[in-house]
Protein backbone atom coordinates (compact mmCIF):
# COMPACT_ATOMS: atom_id res chain seq x y z
CA UNK A 1 0.00 0.00 0.00
CA UNK A 2 1.17 3.35 -1.18
CA UNK A 3 1.63 5.75 2.26
CA UNK A 4 2.37 9.31 2.82
CA UNK A 5 3.68 10.36 5.91
CA UNK A 6 3.77 13.29 6.81
CA UNK A 7 6.51 14.30 9.96
CA UNK A 8 4.94 17.49 11.28
CA UNK A 9 6.83 17.67 14.51
CA UNK A 10 9.09 21.29 13.57
CA UNK A 11 5.34 21.93 12.14
CA UNK A 12 3.14 22.26 9.51
CA UNK A 13 1.21 24.93 7.08
CA UNK A 14 -0.86 24.54 4.12
CA UNK A 15 2.30 25.88 2.13
CA UNK A 16 4.40 23.69 3.82
CA UNK A 17 2.59 20.17 3.23
CA UNK A 18 2.49 21.18 -0.90
CA UNK A 19 6.07 22.20 -0.50
CA UNK A 20 6.90 18.82 0.63
CA UNK A 21 4.84 16.95 -1.67
CA UNK A 22 6.68 19.08 -4.28
CA UNK A 23 9.90 18.34 -3.00
CA UNK A 24 8.61 14.99 -2.89
CA UNK A 25 8.42 14.64 -7.13
CA UNK A 26 5.07 16.04 -7.14
CA UNK A 27 4.96 17.20 -10.97
CA UNK A 28 4.87 20.87 -10.58
CA UNK A 29 3.50 21.78 -14.04
CA UNK A 30 0.57 18.81 -14.27
CA UNK A 31 -0.52 19.87 -10.92
CA UNK A 32 -1.11 23.68 -11.94
CA UNK A 33 -2.72 22.56 -15.60
CA UNK A 34 -5.41 20.64 -13.31
CA UNK A 35 -5.51 23.26 -10.71
CA UNK A 36 -7.14 25.11 -13.57
CA UNK A 37 -10.21 23.30 -13.43
CA UNK A 38 -10.86 25.31 -10.41
CA UNK A 39 -11.56 28.41 -12.59
CA UNK A 40 -10.19 31.08 -10.44
CA UNK A 41 -7.86 33.68 -12.05
CA UNK A 42 -5.19 35.52 -10.48
CA UNK A 43 -3.36 32.79 -8.71
CA UNK A 44 0.08 31.19 -9.38
CA UNK A 45 2.15 27.82 -8.49
CA UNK A 46 6.37 28.70 -8.71
CA UNK A 47 8.20 26.56 -6.27
CA UNK A 48 11.59 26.96 -5.83
CA UNK A 49 14.28 24.87 -3.94
CA UNK A 50 15.75 26.79 -0.98
CA UNK A 51 18.09 26.01 1.53
CA UNK A 52 16.90 27.00 5.33
CA UNK A 53 19.05 25.89 8.32
CA UNK A 54 21.29 23.54 6.66
CA UNK A 55 18.65 21.98 4.84
CA UNK A 56 17.24 21.73 1.02
CA UNK A 57 13.52 21.94 0.60
CA UNK A 58 10.95 23.39 -1.60
CA UNK A 59 8.72 26.71 -1.31
CA UNK A 60 5.70 26.07 -2.93
CA UNK A 61 5.31 29.83 -4.09
CA UNK A 62 1.81 29.57 -4.00
CA UNK A 63 0.63 33.70 -4.78
CA UNK A 64 -2.51 35.11 -5.66
CA UNK A 65 -4.46 38.34 -5.52
CA UNK A 66 -7.68 37.99 -4.09
CA UNK A 67 -10.37 40.58 -4.36
CA UNK A 68 -12.47 38.98 -1.66
CA UNK A 69 -12.02 40.23 1.51
CA UNK A 70 -14.22 37.04 3.08
CA UNK A 71 -15.87 33.99 2.02
CA UNK A 72 -18.87 31.93 3.82
CA UNK A 73 -18.62 28.05 3.30
CA UNK A 74 -21.66 28.39 0.80
CA UNK A 75 -19.43 30.53 -1.03
CA UNK A 76 -16.34 27.98 -1.13
CA UNK A 77 -18.91 24.90 -2.10
CA UNK A 78 -20.10 27.26 -5.33
CA UNK A 79 -16.39 27.25 -6.34
CA UNK A 80 -15.71 23.71 -5.29
CA UNK A 81 -18.93 22.73 -7.26
CA UNK A 82 -18.67 24.75 -10.15
CA UNK A 83 -15.05 23.69 -10.99
CA UNK A 84 -13.86 20.72 -13.44
CA UNK A 85 -11.76 18.97 -10.90
CA UNK A 86 -12.37 15.38 -10.47
CA UNK A 87 -15.48 14.83 -8.11
CA UNK A 88 -13.19 13.10 -6.00
CA UNK A 89 -10.91 15.83 -5.19
CA UNK A 90 -13.70 18.25 -5.03
CA UNK A 91 -15.26 15.71 -2.07
CA UNK A 92 -12.05 15.79 -0.31
CA UNK A 93 -11.74 19.56 -0.40
CA UNK A 94 -15.10 20.04 0.81
CA UNK A 95 -14.17 17.48 3.53
CA UNK A 96 -11.51 20.07 4.52
CA UNK A 97 -13.79 23.21 4.46
CA UNK A 98 -15.89 21.90 6.36
CA UNK A 99 -13.55 20.69 9.00
CA UNK A 100 -12.94 24.10 9.45
CA UNK A 101 -16.15 25.93 9.21
CA UNK A 102 -16.99 23.57 12.25
CA UNK A 103 -13.53 24.59 14.20
CA UNK A 104 -14.07 28.06 13.61
CA UNK A 105 -17.98 27.57 14.29
CA UNK A 106 -17.51 25.96 17.40
CA UNK A 107 -15.13 29.08 18.71
CA UNK A 108 -17.39 31.55 17.95
CA UNK A 109 -20.88 30.30 18.70
CA UNK A 110 -22.65 30.50 15.30
CA UNK A 111 -23.54 27.69 12.48
CA UNK A 112 -20.93 26.43 10.12
CA UNK A 113 -22.79 28.41 7.02
CA UNK A 114 -22.33 31.87 9.09
CA UNK A 115 -18.78 31.64 9.93
CA UNK A 116 -16.91 34.19 7.85
CA UNK A 117 -13.34 32.87 6.37
CA UNK A 118 -10.75 34.90 6.63
CA UNK A 119 -7.19 33.79 6.01
CA UNK A 120 -8.20 30.46 4.88
CA UNK A 121 -11.28 31.98 3.02
CA UNK A 122 -8.52 33.83 0.73
CA UNK A 123 -7.73 32.45 -2.96
CA UNK A 124 -3.95 31.18 -1.56
CA UNK A 125 -5.57 28.98 0.84
CA UNK A 126 -8.14 28.11 -1.66
CA UNK A 127 -5.54 27.01 -3.99
CA UNK A 128 -2.98 25.29 -0.87
CA UNK A 129 -5.91 22.91 -0.19
CA UNK A 130 -7.04 22.08 -3.49
CA UNK A 131 -3.70 21.56 -4.34
CA UNK A 132 -2.82 19.45 -1.68
CA UNK A 133 -5.75 17.27 -2.19
CA UNK A 134 -4.64 16.69 -5.93
CA UNK A 135 -1.07 16.24 -5.52
CA UNK A 136 -1.94 13.42 -3.14
CA UNK A 137 -3.90 11.58 -5.43
CA UNK A 138 -1.54 12.61 -8.27
CA UNK A 139 1.32 10.86 -6.35
CA UNK A 140 -0.82 7.84 -6.06
CA UNK A 141 -0.98 7.45 -2.48
CA UNK A 142 -3.70 5.14 -0.66
CA UNK A 143 -3.16 6.33 3.05
CA UNK A 144 -2.51 9.41 4.64
CA UNK A 145 -0.49 8.99 8.28
CA UNK A 146 0.95 11.73 10.11
CA UNK A 147 3.00 12.33 13.69
CA UNK A 148 1.79 14.09 16.48
CA UNK A 149 1.11 17.91 16.30
CA UNK A 150 3.24 20.47 17.68
CA UNK A 151 2.35 23.54 19.04
CA UNK A 152 3.94 26.81 19.69
CA UNK A 153 3.75 29.62 22.56
CA UNK A 154 3.10 33.14 22.51
CA UNK A 155 0.27 35.02 20.28
CA UNK A 156 -0.33 35.33 16.85
CA UNK A 157 -2.23 38.67 15.41
CA UNK A 158 -4.86 37.25 13.04
CA UNK A 159 -7.79 39.68 11.66
CA UNK A 160 -9.74 39.05 14.63
CA UNK A 161 -6.68 40.36 16.93
CA UNK A 162 -4.36 38.94 18.52
CA UNK A 163 -4.81 35.63 20.30
CA UNK A 164 -2.68 33.37 21.65
CA UNK A 165 -0.72 30.01 20.45
CA UNK A 166 -2.40 27.67 19.58
CA UNK A 167 -5.27 29.39 17.75
CA UNK A 168 -8.85 28.34 19.04
CA UNK A 169 -9.33 26.95 15.60
CA UNK A 170 -6.33 24.39 15.73
CA UNK A 171 -7.20 23.55 19.39
CA UNK A 172 -10.46 22.58 18.22
CA UNK A 173 -9.43 20.48 15.06
CA UNK A 174 -6.82 18.50 17.04
CA UNK A 175 -9.60 17.79 19.71
CA UNK A 176 -8.98 13.80 20.13
CA UNK A 177 -5.36 13.35 18.66
CA UNK A 178 -1.99 13.59 20.28
CA UNK A 179 0.02 17.10 20.71
CA UNK A 180 2.82 18.81 22.39
CA UNK A 181 3.66 21.59 23.24
CA UNK A 182 6.92 23.08 22.69
CA UNK A 183 8.45 26.57 24.35
CA UNK A 184 9.18 27.50 20.56
CA UNK A 185 7.61 31.01 19.80
CA UNK A 186 4.93 31.29 16.82
CA UNK A 187 2.64 29.40 15.05
CA UNK A 188 3.56 26.10 14.69
CA UNK A 189 0.37 24.63 13.29
CA UNK A 190 -2.21 26.67 11.11
CA UNK A 191 -5.70 26.01 11.02
CA UNK A 192 -5.36 24.81 6.91
CA UNK A 193 -2.57 22.20 8.09
CA UNK A 194 -4.84 20.56 10.79
CA UNK A 195 -7.68 20.52 8.82
CA UNK A 196 -5.87 18.61 5.92
CA UNK A 197 -4.71 15.96 8.23
CA UNK A 198 -7.01 15.47 10.28
CA UNK A 199 -9.81 15.26 7.72
CA UNK A 200 -7.70 13.02 4.53
CA UNK A 201 -5.31 11.06 7.46
CA UNK A 202 -4.92 8.85 10.26
CA UNK A 203 -2.64 10.46 12.68
CA UNK A 204 0.09 7.48 14.47
CA UNK A 205 0.64 6.18 17.33
CA UNK A 206 3.35 3.15 16.27
CA UNK A 207 4.61 3.19 12.93
CA UNK A 208 3.99 0.10 10.52
CA UNK A 209 6.91 -1.49 8.84
CA UNK A 210 7.54 0.26 5.29
CA UNK A 211 9.92 0.68 2.46
CA UNK A 212 10.99 4.28 1.63
CA UNK A 213 10.36 5.54 -1.53
CA UNK A 214 11.40 8.91 -1.18
CA UNK A 215 11.42 12.17 1.27
CA UNK A 216 10.76 15.72 0.66
CA UNK A 217 10.56 18.80 2.56
CA UNK A 218 8.70 21.77 2.31
CA UNK A 219 9.36 25.24 4.02
CA UNK A 220 6.68 28.16 4.24
CA UNK A 221 7.08 32.06 4.04
CA UNK A 222 7.63 32.75 7.72
CA UNK A 223 10.52 32.78 9.33
CA UNK A 224 10.69 31.97 13.27
CA UNK A 225 14.23 31.97 14.13
CA UNK A 226 14.19 27.91 14.64
CA UNK A 227 14.15 25.34 11.87
CA UNK A 228 10.54 24.91 10.58
CA UNK A 229 9.67 22.68 7.89
CA UNK A 230 7.13 19.79 6.85
CA UNK A 231 8.85 16.51 6.06
CA UNK A 232 6.92 14.01 4.04
CA UNK A 233 7.83 10.36 3.20
CA UNK A 234 6.49 8.02 0.51
CA UNK A 235 6.49 4.90 1.34
CA UNK A 236 5.30 1.42 -0.16
CA UNK A 237 3.88 -0.68 3.05
CA UNK A 238 2.60 -4.71 3.25
CA UNK A 239 -0.85 -3.89 4.76
CA UNK A 240 -0.43 -7.66 5.58
CA UNK A 241 2.10 -7.31 7.70
CA UNK A 242 1.01 -4.52 10.19
CA UNK A 243 0.00 -4.99 13.21
CA UNK A 244 -3.67 -5.72 13.99
CA UNK A 245 -5.43 -5.17 17.39
CA UNK A 246 -8.99 -6.50 18.55
CA UNK A 247 -11.06 -3.85 20.45
CA UNK A 248 -13.79 -5.50 21.88
CA UNK A 249 -16.66 -4.56 24.48
CA UNK A 250 -20.25 -5.93 25.56
CA UNK A 251 -23.29 -4.03 26.28
CA UNK A 252 -26.12 -4.50 27.07
CA UNK A 253 -28.20 -1.29 27.83
CA UNK A 254 -27.34 0.52 24.20
CA UNK A 255 -30.58 1.50 21.87
CA UNK A 256 -29.72 -0.91 19.16
CA UNK A 257 -30.49 1.44 16.46
CA UNK A 258 -27.13 2.48 17.25
CA UNK A 259 -25.43 -0.40 16.32
CA UNK A 260 -25.01 0.06 12.53
CA UNK A 261 -24.02 3.95 12.96
CA UNK A 262 -20.91 2.64 14.75
CA UNK A 263 -19.90 0.18 12.89
CA UNK A 264 -20.31 2.21 9.75
CA UNK A 265 -18.01 5.08 11.74
CA UNK A 266 -15.31 2.15 12.54
CA UNK A 267 -15.26 1.20 8.61
CA UNK A 268 -15.11 4.92 7.60
CA UNK A 269 -12.39 5.23 10.01
CA UNK A 270 -10.58 2.57 8.58
CA UNK A 271 -11.35 -0.74 10.39
CA UNK A 272 -10.40 -4.05 8.35
CA UNK A 273 -13.54 -5.25 10.45
CA UNK A 274 -16.37 -4.16 12.38
CA UNK A 275 -19.15 -6.68 13.61
CA UNK A 276 -22.07 -7.56 16.40
CA UNK A 277 -22.87 -10.60 17.90
CA UNK A 278 -25.43 -11.50 20.90
CA UNK A 279 -23.79 -12.59 24.22
CA UNK A 280 -25.01 -13.49 27.48
CA UNK A 281 -24.06 -11.33 29.71
CA UNK A 282 -23.67 -11.57 34.10
CA UNK A 283 -27.02 -12.04 35.60
CA UNK A 284 -28.28 -13.72 32.83
CA UNK A 285 -28.57 -10.52 30.88
CA UNK A 286 -29.04 -10.62 26.86
CA UNK A 287 -26.30 -8.48 25.81
CA UNK A 288 -24.11 -7.35 22.66
CA UNK A 289 -20.93 -8.32 21.61
CA UNK A 290 -18.77 -5.42 19.55
CA UNK A 291 -15.60 -6.10 17.86
CA UNK A 292 -13.58 -4.26 15.98
CA UNK A 293 -10.49 -5.44 14.09
CA UNK A 294 -8.22 -2.14 12.90
CA UNK A 295 -4.65 -1.52 12.29
CA UNK A 296 -1.76 -0.56 15.68
CA UNK A 297 -1.78 3.15 13.83
CA UNK A 298 -5.74 3.45 14.21
CA UNK A 299 -6.02 1.87 17.71
CA UNK A 300 -6.24 4.62 19.76
CA UNK A 301 -8.75 6.67 17.80
CA UNK A 302 -11.08 3.89 17.31
CA UNK A 303 -10.95 3.06 21.46
CA UNK A 304 -12.02 6.71 21.12
CA UNK A 305 -14.88 6.72 19.00
CA UNK A 306 -16.30 3.58 20.58
CA UNK A 307 -16.05 5.38 23.77
CA UNK A 308 -17.96 8.69 22.48
CA UNK A 309 -20.41 6.63 20.71
CA UNK A 310 -21.57 4.00 22.69
CA UNK A 311 -22.57 3.05 26.20
CA UNK A 312 -19.60 0.92 27.17
CA UNK A 313 -17.48 1.32 30.36
CA UNK A 314 -14.45 -0.62 28.69
CA UNK A 315 -13.00 -1.90 26.10
CA UNK A 316 -10.66 -4.81 25.95
CA UNK A 317 -8.05 -4.23 23.67
CA UNK A 318 -5.42 -6.89 22.22
CA UNK A 319 -2.77 -7.60 19.39
CA UNK A 320 -4.28 -10.50 17.00
CA UNK A 321 -2.02 -12.13 14.03
CA UNK A 322 -4.16 -12.04 10.68
CA UNK A 323 -2.98 -14.29 7.62
CA UNK A 324 -4.86 -13.19 4.24
CA UNK A 325 -4.92 -14.37 0.90
CA UNK A 326 -3.04 -13.07 -1.90
CA UNK A 327 -6.25 -11.24 -3.83
CA UNK A 328 -6.42 -10.79 -7.44
CA UNK A 329 -9.63 -8.71 -9.17
CA UNK A 330 -11.21 -9.51 -12.83
CA UNK A 331 -14.29 -9.16 -14.37
CA UNK A 332 -16.77 -11.52 -16.47
CA UNK A 333 -19.77 -10.79 -18.82
CA UNK A 334 -23.10 -12.32 -17.54
CA UNK A 335 -26.82 -11.09 -19.28
CA UNK A 336 -24.81 -7.94 -20.71
CA UNK A 337 -23.66 -7.03 -17.75
CA UNK A 338 -20.03 -6.71 -16.17
CA UNK A 339 -19.47 -8.47 -13.09
CA UNK A 340 -16.32 -8.20 -10.81
CA UNK A 341 -14.86 -11.27 -9.28
CA UNK A 342 -12.42 -11.21 -6.65
CA UNK A 343 -10.44 -13.88 -6.29
CA UNK A 344 -7.78 -15.45 -3.04
CA UNK A 345 -4.52 -17.22 -4.14
CA UNK A 346 -2.96 -19.42 -0.89
CA UNK A 347 0.38 -20.29 -1.87
CA UNK A 348 0.02 -19.64 -5.33
CA UNK A 349 -3.30 -21.98 -6.03
CA UNK A 350 -6.61 -20.30 -6.36
CA UNK A 351 -8.67 -21.28 -3.23
CA UNK A 352 -11.90 -18.75 -3.53
CA UNK A 353 -13.91 -16.96 -6.37
CA UNK A 354 -16.26 -14.65 -5.51
CA UNK A 355 -18.49 -12.24 -7.85
CA UNK A 356 -18.94 -9.24 -6.61
CA UNK A 357 -22.25 -8.73 -4.45
CA UNK A 358 -23.48 -5.27 -5.74
CA UNK A 359 -22.76 -5.62 -9.16
CA UNK A 360 -24.51 -9.41 -9.24
CA UNK A 361 -27.53 -7.65 -7.47
CA UNK A 362 -28.10 -4.96 -9.93
CA UNK A 363 -27.31 -7.63 -12.84
CA UNK A 364 -30.52 -9.58 -11.01
CA UNK A 365 -32.77 -7.13 -10.86
CA UNK A 366 -32.04 -5.48 -14.24
CA UNK A 367 -32.66 -9.22 -15.67
CA UNK A 368 -34.96 -10.74 -13.62
CA UNK A 369 -33.10 -13.65 -12.36
CA UNK A 370 -32.40 -14.62 -9.18
CA UNK A 371 -29.77 -13.56 -7.11
CA UNK A 372 -28.19 -17.33 -6.97
CA UNK A 373 -28.03 -17.86 -10.75
CA UNK A 374 -26.23 -14.62 -11.51
CA UNK A 375 -23.84 -15.73 -8.97
CA UNK A 376 -23.40 -19.10 -9.81
CA UNK A 377 -23.21 -17.88 -13.68
CA UNK A 378 -20.20 -15.61 -12.98
CA UNK A 379 -17.86 -18.18 -11.20
CA UNK A 380 -18.77 -20.63 -14.14
CA UNK A 381 -18.28 -18.21 -16.65
CA UNK A 382 -15.16 -17.23 -14.76
CA UNK A 383 -13.66 -20.67 -14.31
CA UNK A 384 -14.68 -21.66 -17.99
CA UNK A 385 -12.60 -18.52 -19.26
CA UNK A 386 -9.29 -20.08 -17.17
CA UNK A 387 -9.86 -23.13 -18.68
CA UNK A 388 -10.33 -24.65 -14.93
CA UNK A 389 -12.97 -27.08 -15.33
Amino acid sequence: MKTLIFDIQMGSSGDMLLGSLLDLGLDAHRLVSSLKGLGLPGWEINPSRVVKHHLQGTLAGVTARDEAHERHLGDIRAIIDKSALDPDVRADIMKVFTALARAEASVHGTGIEHVHFHEVGALDSIVDIAAFCLGVRMMGAQRILFTEFCFGSGTVVTRHGEIPEPVPAVLELSRGFRTRVTDRRGEMTTPTAAALLVTLGTQVSGMPAFTVLGAGTGFGTREHGFPSYTRAVLAESNEDTNRLFQLECTIDDMNPQLYPHVIARAFSMGARDAYVCPVIMKKGRPGILLSVLVDATLAGQVREMLFRETTTLGIRMFPVEREVLERSFDSVEVRGKSIRIKTGYYRGTLANIQPEYEDCLTCAGESGAALKEIMAEAVRKYRAARGLD
